[in-house]
């Protein structure tokens, strides 16, 4: 795996700049070595081919090109849709173009700012007031409307700084199910590092 790197795909413009910050601390934790690469924003990553540009499909083809690829994983909002049937059904998919590395695949459910709910109190913020981490859209507007007047949630603004405040324990004591998987697949890269056709979930 010397000088190979994770490449990493995601959706946002605030996963750019945050999501490393966390896998970072995740391989610490885990006492792995992964060589993250800067997330690149794909374009149409909720769609596996696009009629214009993007999807999943392109971007694993576009990894493909890089010489020192030495895993992949792509991160999205799941939004509406059910991580239990859609991250292996895309998984299946993924499997049969046989990438020479290995790939996961995560949903975080609904969206990324779930991961900032069971430490809100710890951020600045007031507890979450939903049945569960995961019963609602529109944490980005939660999050604007618990800010002073005139202010806003900005991914591009306090996406990073939110990430460098979690409580990995505190996060993962919540039970999260995308968290969970979150962790799963970086562990999964570490142990299945240079096999071919080998994909999370």
């Amino acid at each position: 795996m010397a000088g190979k790197r994770v490449y990493v795909l995601v959706e946002g413009y605030g996963e750019v700049d945050a999501l490393p910050n966390l896998l970072y601390r995740l391989s610490d934790e885990f006492k792995i070595y992964l060589q993250w690469a800067k997330p690149l924003r794909w374009p149409n990553i909720h769609q596996w081919e696009a009629r214009r540009r993007g999807g999943v499909k392109a971007g694993l083809e576009f990894i493909r090109t890089k010489k020192d690829v030495g895993a992949l994983l792509i991160v999205r909002d799941a939004d509406d849709e059910c991580p239990k049937f859609l991250g292996p059904e895309m998984a299946r998919r993924i499997r049969s173009l046989n990438p020479a590395f290995p790939v996961s695949y995560v949903l975080l459910r609904p969206e990324y700012e779930v991961l900032f709910l069971p430490c809100l109190e710890q951020l600045g913020y007031p507890p979450w007031d939903a049945e569960t981490w995961e019963s609602r859209r529109g944490i980005k507007e939660w999050l604007s409307g618990k800010l002073p007047r005139g202010r806003s949630y900005k991914p591009t603004v306090d996406q990073l700084a939110l990430t460098r405040g979690l409580d990995l324990a505190v996060l993962r004591d919540a039970e999260i199910p995308c968290f969970g998987s979150l962790e799963r697949a970086v562990q999964f890269l570490s142990d299945n590092l240079e096999r071919t056709g080998a994909v999370y979930p």
